[in-house]
């Protein structure tokens, strides 16, 4: 452990100390990057969950007395979450359907051998970006309730949508956004050029298969290439989103920081949203599943930090999606507690038996009854319980 950083009790943390993260890093225990000065007491109970034991500060980093104390808004309830949420979401469906009409043209002009039009997306991923900036819990929301019969139109939005949300987080400015959502937005075109028997081939692809697939990422380098002006960190966004973080990616076998940043980011976003759409050949799966499944890959494929923060961001639970609670009822992700990603806010829908039940929006990071919080149960498989996610929506306005 570096010098500069010392584990401390959370009852010793006191205002004007840099809390650099907490948790063990594992799944269930992420490592949560906070990042932040504790500027007040009231810092400690926003940014750190009740069951935290410990923290690590750097000790080389303080303010000064004068900047210590200042207060703080205070926490939105679940309900003020709700309807923020019911608010926003038909200017995030207008933006996301104009998305999904410019991805169902942009891929037929890839097909059809056309030079695509990349400043036609540009207006709509400054609609994306402000969106996330608004209302980010209203464009996941939007993600997860899909149509599982476009899967490769809503993968690109997706990506795209995932991809924004974690550049944002780690810091980029609005200039690097943007050119990070157009990379997001085409990762896949070069796909536009590999036959369709292997492209939607319901069963396993041969090796010959394979290495057709596989050259879906030079192919996309070659349709952006006829794209006049497009920066170099678009095109190797485009070209590194299947390389790995140990090297054993493609096409290059490019290793760690080898990679750049955009590709680094995209191959979180897609492989999270391959893994969590319904496809031809096989079922979705459930987010915390998914996030489980890519956090063994921490380090190997995807990088560490990066990975950290998209968890964060994301939430095990994240907004639109069901889950069901210790007490058996099920509920809808309005949206998540970074700081507890186990413990998000949701809207109480139906009884144990899928009967609707009166709603009632509860922040599970701050919710007691009787003394006793309540948790999540488990994140159930939509399908199995009868529920078109599509039509869930209605519960939120």
């Amino acid at each position: 452990m570096p010098g500069n950083i010392k584990s401390i009790r959370k009852e010793d943390l006191k205002p004007g100390m840099y809390v650099q993260s907490y948790g063990l890093g594992t799944f269930t225990d992420p490592l949560v990057e906070v990042g932040r000065f504790i500027e007040s007491y009231d810092d400690i109970i926003k940014y750190l969950p009740d069951d935290t034991a410990k923290v690590e500060i750097l000790t080389d980093k303080a303010l000064s007395e004068k900047n210590e104390i200042r207060s703080e808004r205070p926490k939105r309830s679940a309900e003020q979450a709700a309807q923020e949420l019911s608010a926003a979401l038909p200017e995030a469906r207008r933006i996301h359907e104009e998305a999904l009409d410019y991805a169902r043209k942009f891929i037929q002009d890839v097909k059809d051998g056309k030079i695509i039009e990349v400043e036609e997306a540009e207006p709509m991923i400054g609609k994306v970006i402000d969106s996330i900036s608004t209302n980010g819990a209203a464009a996941l929301t939007l993600a997860f309730l899909k149509r599982y019969d476009e899967y490769t139109y809503t993968h690109c939005i997706n990506v795209n949508l995932y991809s924004l949300l974690l550049g944002k987080a780690l810091g980029l400015e609005r200039k690097q956004l943007e050119k990070l959502g157009i990379a997001a937005m085409f990762h896949d075109v070069g796909k536009g050029r590999v036959p369709n028997k292997v492209l939607n081939k319901p069963g396993k692809l041969t090796e010959q298969e394979f290495e057709v697939m596989k050259g879906h990422s030079m192919q996309g380098l070659n349709v952006l290439k006829e794209v006049r002006g497009l920066d170099l960190s678009i095109l190797r966004g485009v070209v590194e989103h299947h390389e790995r973080y140990g090297g054993n990616g493609y096409p290059r076998q490019l290793k760690g920081e080898e990679i750049h940043p955009f590709g680094r980011m995209i191959a979180i976003a897609d492989v999270y949203d391959a893994l969590t759409s319904v496809r031809v050949y096989k079922e979705a799966m459930t987010p915390a599943k998914t996030l489980s499944l890519m956090f063994k890959w921490k380090g190997t494929d995807f990088d560490p930090a990066y990975l950290n923060r998209f968890i964060r961001i994301m939430g095990i639970y994240p907004p639109g999606t069901m889950v069901q609670l210790e007490d058996k009822r099920f509920a809808l992700v309005l949206e998540t507690n970074e700081s507890s990603p186990l413990k998000p806010k949701v809207k109480i829908l139906f009884n144990r038996r899928m009967q609707p039940v009166q709603s009632e929006c509860i922040d599970l990071a701050t919710f007691r009854k009787d003394g006793n919080e309540l948790k999540v149960l488990r994140q159930p498989d939509p399908s199995e319980l009868g529920i078109d996610l599509k039509q869930l929506a209605r519960f939120l306005v």
